[in-house]
């Protein structure tokens, strides 16, 4: 009998983060060099790529993505994020 290799749902990772974090670090660190100097740019980079490993340490795959959708952020594929919370109560609100 074979063994089935368990590496089949790795996730695909650059130097411990996601391909979406390291892109919108990219993003960042490109839109900070357009306006500074690059100096900023890479240290925002770099110190931006430490942060995230830090707090992805343990979380699974997309945390970032559901941690920007649960403060509000739109995000193309969900539904809109909710404004406010409501509870649903039986009883009518009094205005």
């Amino acid at each position: 009998m074979k063994k089935c290799p368990r590496t089949i749902d790795k996730p695909l990772l650059f130097f411990g983060l996601e391909p979406e974090d390291v892109g919108i670090l990219a993003l960042v660190s490109g839109g900070v060099m357009l306006f500074s100097d690059t100096f900023y740019a890479g240290l925002i980079f770099f110190g931006g790529w430490i942060f995230l490993k830090v707090l992805k340490k343990g979380k699974p795959q997309g945390y970032i993505v559901h941690l920007l959708y649960s403060h509000g952020v739109k995000i193309k594929g969900l539904i809109d994020p909710p404004s406010k919370v409501s509870r649903y109560s039986i009883f009518r609100e009094e205005v």
